[in-house]
């Protein structure tokens, strides 16, 4: 796509391109399942049909907000409210083994940016996160107070994966360059980097948003 990819109508074509793959799986998925199928392998059908469907909505739901000039405010609430909401849902669509935890806030009554955008955004990048980790991986959610910012943290110990702006724009590199827009508008920054940690190497995404942005 060259300069194309990186504008908000390229990063549009690239989900469109994602979810497209997404229903070419469930549709492979669900041509495979018959009367013959085991229990087992009919779970595991019906969950990998669930995994790629769920991984579509909040992708679908980001593309208002990225092509429209308007923003919408969502309702304030707290960092620990979204945050649970979040886990909430991604527990409920299950984390294929992986285990997802949230550091203890520091501060439970730090007010989370007003962006409608935001809730589906932690989704589609939690989610691609999991997918990208697999087996017996884990995740871990922190938020960080800075001066004059609040940092929202996902670490993964994982394999590593190119997350650059030049990277293909699939799976968790594409929700990172979408959260690269969103937040760059609203006047913050996301970072990704491979650091060390209690002996092991992780994937670090920090997503740095203004008090009061």
């Amino acid at each position: 796509m060259g300069e194309f990819k990186e504008t908000p109508v390229g990063l549009a074509f690239a989900i469109a391109h994602e979810i497209g793959n997404h229903l070419g799986g469930i549709r492979l998925q669900a041509h495979l399942i018959d009367e013959e199928l085991d229990a087992r392998s009919l779970a595991e059908a019906s969950i990998a049909i669930d995994e790629m469907a769920g991984r579509s909505g909040p992708l679908l739901t980001l593309l208002r907000p990225l092509l429209s000039e308007d923003w919408r405010a969502s309702r304030g609430e707290p960092w620990s409210s979204l945050l649970g909401r979040v886990l909430q849902q991604i527990g409920d669509e299950g984390t294929r083994g992986v285990r997802v935890e949230l550091e203890p806030l520091a501060d439970d009554g730090l007010a989370a940016p007003a962006l409608e955008w935001l809730h589906p955004l932690l989704i589609a990048l939690v989610g691609a996160t999991i997918a990208h980790a697999g087996g017996r991986a884990s995740v871990l959610i922190a938020l960080e107070s800075r001066e004059g910012a609040t940092a929202l943290i996902l670490e993964d110990d994982g394999e590593e994966e190119d997350l650059s702006a030049e990277a293909a724009y699939r799976g968790r590199p594409l929700a990172l360059a979408i959260a690269r827009e969103l937040v760059g508008r609203a006047g913050g920054r996301v970072d990704a980097l491979r650091c060390s940690k209690e002996g092991s190497d992780r994937t670090r995404v920090e997503m740095v948003f203004p008090i009061g942005g």
